[in-house]
């Protein structure tokens, strides 16, 4: 295991098996739970606490990546040639924007966040019969980690339901809130649980939800105020940003790379992790199986086969300048090699050189022949987390919820928001220029901010949230060469939650 020497809790975060399984809104939730014989040692609690922890290894589920990831400019799952990803087609409509309300990736997401507010609420609930008094500090960490999901959930769909208790009656049918109201929600959850949650760093507190995890999402909540509750909170994001930043607990890596190494659990931008073992967490986040061609598994020894599936999209690739460090670190592109250095070759290469002009030698390319019948080979891959000689294609790699650049980046936005010639602004958003080894800029503006933050925040979860905010969500890609519906910008509440729930109202245009 690789964070030998970790505290118990974290042992037990790492140990515990993640259960697939999915709680419905409309299932009842049983309130007696029988603590009589339950969680009567430290250890016992410290376990249970760990499942609010590792349950938030879901966040990296198939249906949350491509929901969340595939309907940006970042990634996409074309339909290969012979048929691979192909399907009924849902992979595609990510990218192209024409999902339906029962889409099966919005259903699972949808679940997944909800089992996990169940989970949260289940904890909570537990932890205030023991001695609510006694376990404030793990009560408020919960409802740091709850908070978060509540997050991504208003994000996503806006307008959702709040559901806060465990102990509610048999067949309880939650009411859809409006957005502005799960805002407050969150803002106040956040704030008031702050004075219980820890300031220190250490081995003790990494992957826990503390007091700069809650801080964090209030960055997030009033950097995204004027889309969320409809009047935007520049000066107070950029206060968030500043506690954090003037607290000197955390600074910027020497290197990008640093941040997505295996062993980054010492990385000095970690703000909030998600801890990942390709032992003990296997199947948990499998990005280079998923991303790789088949033909990879030579490239890097792997004791699995790759799947051919996520790629970069090209409009995202071609952000990058040549000579920017993060362009090789995130991406693999071009003629491809096993691990001896011989060409690497796939024995089920297209044999139309129309289709592919490479011949059996693998060449990732930037371009894709189509979104629905693309080549083998289409398509730069993700390297970004790295990746292991001798994977099993599950990564050692700590996933940071929360990191010191992207808190930087908000700042810079902030006060660019407030000021299209802050100094400030322009000096932090070059300070990362000249980490990944290109010019400088000589002035900020929303394009220059839009990208700056895609480039150094590639794959971190935030690409989605930020195209909408500039308004540039339903843009023309290569792949979509019309602009799509406004309506788009939150994805439709799953059609058997609403059967299931009368009370619950969809979102427009679906």
């Amino acid at each position: 295991m690789k964070k030998l020497g970790l505290p118990l809790w974290f042992v037990c975060i790492c140990l515990m098996v993640i259960n697939p399984s999915c709680t419905k809104l409309d299932e009842p939730l049983y309130s007696q739970l029988g603590n009589d014989n339950f969680l009567k040692s430290e250890d016992e609690i410290v376990s249970a606490i760990g499942a609010a922890y590792a349950g938030l290894r879901q966040f990296h589920d198939f249906g949350n990546m491509w929901a969340n990831y595939c309907t940006t400019d970042e990634v996409v799952i074309v339909a290969r040639t012979g048929g691979d990803w192909g399907g009924d087609g849902q992979d595609q409509q990510m990218t192209d924007h024409t999902w339906i309300s029962n889409n099966r990736f919005f259903a699972g997401t949808w679940l997944i966040f909800y089992a996990q507010v169940n989970n949260c609420n289940r904890l909570i609930y537990q932890l205030e019969q023991l001695d609510a008094g006694k376990y404030v500090n793990y009560i408020a960490e919960i409802k740091i980690v709850r908070s978060l999901w509540y997050l991504w959930l208003v994000d996503r769909w806006g307008n959702i339901p709040i559901v806060d208790k465990f102990d509610v009656p048999e067949n309880y049918l939650p009411v859809t809130s409006n957005r502005a109201d799960v805002y407050a929600f969150i803002e106040k959850e956040v704030k008031d649980n702050l004075p219980n949650l820890t300031k220190d760093k250490s081995l003790a507190t990494y992957g826990r939800a503390d007091y700069w995890t809650g801080m964090s999402i209030l960055a997030k909540l009033y950097l995204n105020a004027g889309i969320w509750k409809g009047s935007p909170e520049w000066q107070k994001a950029e206060e968030a940003c500043n506690e954090i930043i003037n607290s000197g607990k955390f600074s910027t890596t020497t290197s990008y790379r640093e941040n997505f190494i295996a062993q980054n659990q010492n990385s000095s931008e970690a703000i909030f992790a998600i801890p990942f073992d390709d032992n003990y967490t296997q199947w948990a986040w499998t990005l280079p199986l998923i991303s790789l061609h088949y033909s990879s598994q030579q490239t890097f020894n792997m004791t699995n086969q790759p799947y051919n599936g996520l790629s970069v999209q090209t409009d995202f690739f071609n952000l990058y300048e040549d000579n920017d460090i993060r362009k090789e670190n995130n991406f693999l592109y071009g003629p491809q090699f096993t691990f001896g250095g011989a060409p690497l070759l796939d024995a089920g290469y297209e044999k139309d050189p129309a289709i592919d002009p490479d011949g059996a030698q693998v060449n990732f390319t930037s371009t894709f022949n189509s979104l629905y019948k693309a080549a083998r080979q289409n398509g730069a891959r993700i390297q970004k987390y790295e990746i292991e000689i001798g994977t099993n294609g599950s990564l050692n790699s700590d996933f940071f919820v929360f990191r010191y650049s992207d808190i930087l980046l908000m700042k810079a936005e902030a006060l660019w928001r407030q000021n299209p010639s802050s100094g400030e602004a322009l000096e932090i958003v070059n300070s990362f220029r000249t980490r990944a080894g290109i010019s400088s800029f000589d002035a900020l503006n929303e394009e220059r901010i839009l990208n700056e933050r895609g480039r150094e925040l590639f794959y971190e979860g935030w690409r989605r949230n930020d195209l909408i905010r500039f308004d540039k969500y339903n843009d023309p890609t290569a792949f979509r060469p019309t602009e799509s519906e406004e309506y788009r910008k939150l994805f439709p509440i799953p059609k058997d939650q609403i059967d299931a729930n009368p009370n619950l109202k969809q979102n427009p245009g679906y």
